[in-house]
């Protein structure tokens, strides 16, 4: 086993050299193998095709380490650390999240679900929301950092990666926050005036009573 797992290692690593320096569907077993030191027989021992080492990669070397430990407290930490692991190996994220079937955005989409599902379920303490609403809810924030996240490496990865989690952080807070508010305001939990009070949002934003 234990060598299995160095010589997957091995051949990941000599993927990542590759699609640093050229576009992942310009990179064939053949240059794999040539760059390990290995034959086609050893890597299709541990490997149907060249989709399946890097979708090894990515879970292995990106999510499995990050979503260990991830929680609704520590989302921010855990997403700085992806993009600054990005960062550190920009050309093979670049060159491979645009032709790579989806696999990194698909991953990514699922550690975020899983995320603000259980968020969503924390928050809705008092079981006001169908399974249904907190799915779809759950979604909402999870497509929408995926997307900032994908556009994010695609451009170039020019924002600053710490910046960038910590403003996606505060944005969901804020929403999460808001929710929270309108909800205890159409339930007669509290006034428009401390709401107002509290955020700054113009009163048109809050809904009537009656909807």
């Amino acid at each position: 086993m234990a060598n299995a797992n160095f010589t997957k290692k091995e051949l990941a690593e000599s993927l990542k050299r590759l699609a640093s320096r050229r576009l992942f569907e310009q990179v064939t077993v053949g240059d794999i193998v040539k760059e390990c030191g290995v034959n086609r027989q050893t890597f299709y021992y541990h490997f149907s095709d060249k989709y399946e080492l890097l979708d090894w990669i990515y879970y292995n070397e990106t999510f499995v380490p990050l979503t260990a430990d991830i929680t609704f407290g520590n989302w921010d930490e855990k997403l700085y650390a992806l993009l600054r692991i990005m960062r550190e190996n920009k050309s093979f994220y670049m060159n491979t999240i645009k032709c790579s079937d989806n696999f990194f955005e698909e991953y990514l989409l699922k550690m975020l679900t899983t995320l603000f599902e259980t968020a969503v379920e924390d928050l809705d303490g008092k079981g006001q929301l169908t399974s249904e609403k907190k799915r779809l809810a759950s979604k909402i924030f999870a497509y929408g950092l995926t997307g900032v996240v994908v556009e994010w490496a695609m451009g170039g990865m020019k924002a600053d990666e710490k910046l960038l989690a910590e403003n996606m952080k505060e944005l969901v807070d804020n929403i999460e926050r808001l929710s929270y508010y309108i909800y205890q305001y159409k339930n007669e939990m509290a006034t428009e005036t401390e709401i107002l009070s509290t955020l700054p949002i113009r009163p048109e934003i809050l809904p009537k009573k009656d909807e």
